[in-house]
């Protein structure tokens, strides 16, 4: 009724009725669902209504016959009548969409976005030197943390590292969440500093299987290195900026950890029993953010998908396979790269081969700081104001140009 009220209010002209009952019934969608932004089939879906009520009307007000409330208590109406019970039926799964169309006017910049969404690409090469000009935007996409966004639980808007937490132990606090990231870390190949994480079926065993290997004599063996030798490392670092981005798993290597800098066995290095439980923590948040449903899924899909073609996370040996996930322990930081893979084909999607693949990796850095104790460095987190930011970098894969 209020809705009427202004619309009958508020539209001067048959050219304003478009526009003006487009705008309102929008307004009164946020409100309704309790979102920031409409997303896009919210918006589609209130454009046909508006062209419906238009058409409908149309005639019978050029002929006069039919005075404006009339025609809004006869036509609009029951459409409003019926959209709003659409609301009321899928509101579960509009406010998702909406919260994800925030995130990526949030993440990715408007007018390469708009590039990306309108572009035509005429061949696999032609989308390869695109991507490639593109560089820079598309290894740099930079996420913002799950709890700053709401999405692990209500951040209070005071300390942020008191927000991080909060979020952090809510999340790891429901059975449900934690049961289902499990099940999808038991998907993954995980790796820390190359050696193969088991498989856990609680948080506990993810914890435990984590510290056997973070504490193993082989990591020690990488971690102990002299005050000096980091000091050095960490200068040869400033000179070598080597990127954490790639679009071909395994191209990039963080050997130069390994055989950088001098070992001395006089100081054995050992992580922190806490920075145990925040891996394993930030762990679980991977899983749940990375596979089909997670933010590298929905950034490809929002720039290279379109109405003629779909984006589906890629399948192998009959299955899905999300990718892999990568954990490197440094003297200074931990980094836990997700790797994912993604096909692009031609509607209807059948048994035809993807038109093309990307490659995505979706970067952590966790700051670490040190602390001597006798003739232990201990290893524990550091937060920054950068802590849980991620970076995700896009790519398409690896194509070999065929000549006759």
């Amino acid at each position: 009724r209020l809705i009427i009220q202004t619309f009958l209010g508020n539209v001067d002209c048959v050219r304003d009725v478009h526009k003006t009952l487009m705008s309102l019934i929008l307004k009164a969608t946020l409100e309704v669902l309790a979102v920031e932004i409409w997303c896009e089939e919210l918006s589609t879906t209130v454009d046909r209504l508006a062209s419906e009520y238009e058409h409908k009307v149309s005639f019978g007000s050029l002929a006069f016959l039919s005075s404006p409330d009339s025609s809004v208590e006869t036509h609009l109406a029951p459409l409003l009548t019926k959209y709003f019970e659409y609301l009321q039926m899928n509101w579960e799964s509009l406010v998702s969409k909406c919260e994800i169309e925030r995130m990526l006017r949030a993440v990715l910049d408007r007018d390469l976005r708009f590039f990306f969404k309108n572009a035509v690409f005429h061949s696999v090469g032609h989308i390869l030197d695109v991507c490639r000009d593109e560089r820079g935007f598309l290894d740099n996409i930079a996420l913002p943390p799950p709890w700053k966004e709401g999405v692990f639980g209500n951040a209070s808007g005071g300390d942020s590292n008191k927000d991080m937490d909060a979020a952090i132990n809510s999340y790891c606090s429901d059975a449900a969440l934690v049961s289902q990231a499990l099940r999808d870390l038991r998907r993954e190949v995980i790796t820390v500093n190359g050696q193969i994480l088991s498989p856990a079926h609680d948080v506990p065993e993810l914890a435990e299987y984590l510290g056997q290997i973070l504490n193993s004599s082989q990591m020690k063996k990488s971690l102990g290195e002299t005050k000096g030798s980091i000091l050095r490392n960490s200068r040869r670092r400033l000179k070598k900026r080597v990127s954490n981005y790639t679009s071909d798993f395994g191209l990039e290597s963080e050997s130069d950890f390994f055989s950088g800098g001098e070992s001395d066995s006089s100081v054995a290095s050992k992580v922190d029993v806490g920075l145990v439980d925040v891996l394993a923590r930030r762990l679980l948040i991977a899983a749940s953010r990375t596979g089909a449903g997670g933010d590298a899924y929905f950034v490809v899909r929002d720039l290279f998908g379109g109405d003629e073609v779909e984006v589906v996370p890629h399948h192998s040996s009959g299955r899905v396979n999300q990718g892999t996930i990568e954990i490197i322990v440094k003297m200074t930081s931990a980094i836990i790269k997700s790797h994912a893979k993604f096909d692009i084909f031609a509607k209807p999607c059948g048994d035809s081969d993807p038109l093309i693949q990307f490659h995505t990796t979706t970067t952590e850095t966790l700051t670490l700081q040190q602390s001597v104790d006798g003739s232990t460095v201990l290893l524990k987190e550091k937060k920054t104001k950068m802590t849980g930011w991620k970076t995700l970098a896009i790519r398409p894969a690896y194509y070999e140009k065929i000549t006759a």
